[in-house]
Order: C-alpha cells, then structure tokens, then sequence
C-alpha cells in the first residue's frame, strides 16, 4: 500500500513538471499550470517550434497529444531545439526605426535624432524619408544628395554650374540663382535675374524672347528698349554699344554723348540737351551747302537754295568766322542737314512767340542765362567780355570774330559754350505765324554792330523769315 501512495505520488510530480515544461517552451499566453479535472490540448505543430506536450489533470482528463520541437528553432522555440533567442524583436532591428513602408507617415523624430538609423544614409539624411544630405555625408545613390550628385567615393558632391543637374538655387539645369550663368529665353525662372533678357513671366514662369517694349535693357539693345534692333534711339546719357545707338550718333565710353562740337547744357526741372559751342562757321555751312540736300518745309517752299546772299565763298582765311546773310530758312536747313535742330522748345518743337524770354520753355534762353544770369557771363554787364560794338579791340569792332580766337572769353550756361551774346545773332525756332516770308521770327543774343541792351539774353529782337543780314547767322541744338 505504501508503494502504491510512492507510485501515484510520483506520477503527480511527473506531471506537474512536465506542464511547466511545455509553458517555457510554448508562444502562447497559456500558464504553466492547468487547472484540476481537464486535460489540456497538445503543443503547436513544428512550423511554428511548438512545445512539448502537458500532462493530463489528476482528475482522469486525458493527457493531451505532445508536439515535436520546432525544427529550426523558429521564434519562440523551446530550449529542446536548439535556440538561444532572448527576445521577440529581430535581432537587427532599432526602437526608432520606421516599417519599410513607413512613408510619409514616420515620426519626424526619427530624422531629428541624431543617429544614422533605418534606411538613411548618414546621420538624419537620405533614404526614402529623411531630407537629402549636404556636401560630403555618405551617400548611395544620387536622391541621398542634395545636390543630386552622389560620387563614386559614396560622398554627396557640391552642386555645380556645369554638372548637367538642376541642383543648389539653380531655377534650371546649370543656369539662374545668384551663382550660375543666366538662363537663355524659355527656361525655368524664379525673377528677371535669373533670365539673359531679365523678363521672366509666364506660367509656369519662364525666361521671355527680349522685346523693345519690356522695359528692360535685354537683347542687343544699347539701353532700356532703345538702340540696337529698336526703332527708338538712346537719349543722351543713356547706353550704347555703337554709336548708331544714339541719337546723337556718338557713343563714347558706352554713352550716349553730344554730337560733335556741341556742349551739354542741364535742362529745366532735370534732362539736358546739347547747344551748339560755337555759332555756325563757314567752313561747317560750306560742307552742308556742297551736299545740295533739299527740304519741303511749308514755311520754305520760296527758297529754292541755301547760298548766303554776300561773302560767298569765304576766302581761305575767313574759314572759322561764323556764317551771315542766311535767312531762318537756310538756318533750319542746316541744323536738319548735320542731325540737329534750330533751337527751339525745351523739349521738341518750336518756343512760342510770347515765350522766347523763357528759360524754362527757350533751348536758347536757357544756354545764355542758366535760367538766372542778365549776360551769359553774369547779371552785371561787362563791356570787354563779348563781342558788342564797344568791345575794345583794336579801336573798335569792324565784323565778328573767328570762333577759335584764344582766348575766347565770352562763356556762357555751360563749360566751353561761347558767344551767346555778341559776334553775331542767332536764328531761333521763334516765330510768329505760318505765312512764310511775311513771318517775325527770334533773332538772339546782339551782335559785333550793337551795344548792352541789346546783348542782354532776354533781348526782344526778330525780323522775317526771308531775311539775309550782315550780322545774322546760325547756332543749332539737339535734340
């Protein structure tokens, strides 16, 4: 009987240890010990390295089936099989890493954390997630960089202006942002600077065809839609390339400058225009005169040629003496021929009648006063500073002065601009009707034959259009 309680008391144990057993080894939740009066199901098969089988409770339930060791010592497998696993987590993986198709949708602490972990390809950056890495981190393609450009070292490369990738602040391949090359019309851009012609609109925004009415300076233009393939010409002080950008047709230090022999004089309220520096010469109206040109101005319909009415052909010696016995006409002719104009209206055109004492509407006045001065020198008349009737030279003044005399002491508004009062008077585009010959028209600045009052700038002098006299030549300005 006592062997018999040793025996049953064994079998007890026995079994109590072989549910133990199959707990540790088992993946499910199931715990170690059954409870009484059941038996418990046998293990997982192998495929999954299932445990061994539980005994049977100690009130008759039948012991359930034993499973056989997983083969491979798969996940969770029992000792038995020959794992050493120590915990459910791959062995490779890390807390922060992202699934595989983690997206968009990944914690942005994982490219914030200061470790190179998941698929990035250095510290934070690259991989299909985190942003692309600068200059010299690890890369393995070219969508790890930045730049694009990851070499054969494995290191993103700086981006480049010759690297045949839209990369840095580049708005196209190679070209635009603050250190390319500007982009050629219809290329992708941000702003005019990144364009050649520095339009860039559109949508999407691309670098436009340069045209003479986009108000920038593009293309083959001298300046600001002028010059070049332009209908319009460059103004004085304006650019230029050439001087048949200019309307002075003079280019010099790549601006627009006067025409030769001419000085700029500010205009009123800002601008300027060219005077002539000296009145007209014989020589300058011989050369004009010598090209026959003709005009069909309706006021000049009457003149049928432009030949001085007296001293004609100047001798050798009178070459640099101004011009006279020219009516307004020949004036006017003249001052077209050479690219000019008759000094007129501050602006264009012709000064009114009423006007001519004006600096602000006058080309003229304005070059003898500096919209201030009595005389071209000052507001006090001096006898000896033009060439009037009492200028004493000589005992007394026959006809005018060569305009090369040295020295030439009767400067007017600007630097280098001489004669505006005295030697001879000048035509101005001042008239008083359309009529033709019977019209008054401004003639200014005195002459050699008069005194003060009629030297001062704003001295009231006309006679007709037709008129050829002595002491009357020419001066011209532009534009």
């Amino acid at each position: 009987m006592a062997n018999l309680r040793t025996l049953s008391s064994s079998l007890v144990i026995f079994g109590v240890v072989a549910a133990l057993a199959a707990s540790c080894g088992s993946d499910d939740d199931r715990p170690g010990n059954l409870p009484h009066g059941s038996g418990a199901s046998g293990g997982s098969d192998a495929s999954t390295g299932g445990s061994s089988a539980s005994g049977g409770g100690p009130s008759g339930g039948k012991g359930g089936t034993g499973g056989t060791g997983g083969s491979t010592g798969g996940t969770g497998g029992s000792t038995d099989a020959g794992g050493d696993a120590k915990t459910d987590a791959p062995a490779d993986a890390k807390s922060d890493a992202p699934p595989a198709d983690a997206g968009s949708d990944v914690d942005a602490a994982y490219c914030q954390n200061g470790q190179k972990d998941g698929d990035e390809s250095d510290q934070d950056c690259g991989g299909a997630v985190c942003p692309r890495c600068d200059t010299g981190k690890v890369c393995g393609a070219n969508n790890d960089c930045a730049s694009k450009k990851c070499n054969t070292s494995k290191l993103c490369d700086p981006p480049l202006c010759t690297d045949s990738i839209k990369n840095g602040n580049e708005s196209d391949t190679d070209c635009g942002g603050p250190n390319c090359p500007l982009c050629p019309d219809s290329k992708t851009c941000n702003s005019g600077t990144d364009c050649a012609s520095g339009v860039c609109s559109g949508t999407p925004k691309t670098c436009q065809i340069p045209t003479c009415n986009d108000n920038v300076k593009n293309g083959n233009e001298g300046d600001k839609d002028c010059g070049g393939p332009c209908p319009t010409k460059c103004s004085l002080g304006q650019g230029c390339k050439a001087a048949s950008d200019c309307g002075s047709q003079v280019c010099t230090s790549n601006q627009c400058k006067c025409p030769s022999s001419m000085v700029l004089v500010a205009a009123p309220g800002g601008g300027s225009y060219c005077i002539d520096q000296y009145e007209v010469t014989y020589e300058q109206y011989e050369t004009f005169w010598q090209a026959g040109p003709t005009y069909n101005l309706a006021v000049c319909t009457w003149n049928t040629n432009y030949t001085p009415s007296s001293g004609w052909p100047a001798p050798p010696t009178g070459k640099k003496y101004p011009v006279r016995y020219v009516d307004w006409c020949d004036a006017w002719a003249y001052c077209q021929w050479a690219g000019k104009r008759l000094c007129g209206k501050q602006g264009g055109g012709a000064v009114a009648y009423g006007d001519f004492a004006s600096a602000n509407q006058s080309q003229w006045m304005n070059g003898c006063t500096a919209g201030t001065n009595t005389y071209p020198y000052s507001g006090g008349y001096l006898a000896n500073k033009c060439i009037g009737s009492d200028h004493p030279v000589d005992g007394g003044i026959q006809g005018p002065l060569a305009v090369d005399r040295n020295p030439n002491d009767c400067q007017g508004a600007a630097p280098s601009l001489y004669d505006m009062s005295g030697n001879v008077a000048e035509w101005e585009d001042s008239c008083n009707g359309t009529a033709g010959t019977s019209d008054d028209c401004h003639v200014r600045g005195g002459s050699f034959q008069q005194q003060q009052a009629a030297l001062e700038c704003k001295a009231n002098r006309a006679q007709k259009r037709d008129a050829k006299l002595a002491d009357v030549g020419l001066r011209c300005c532009f534009p």
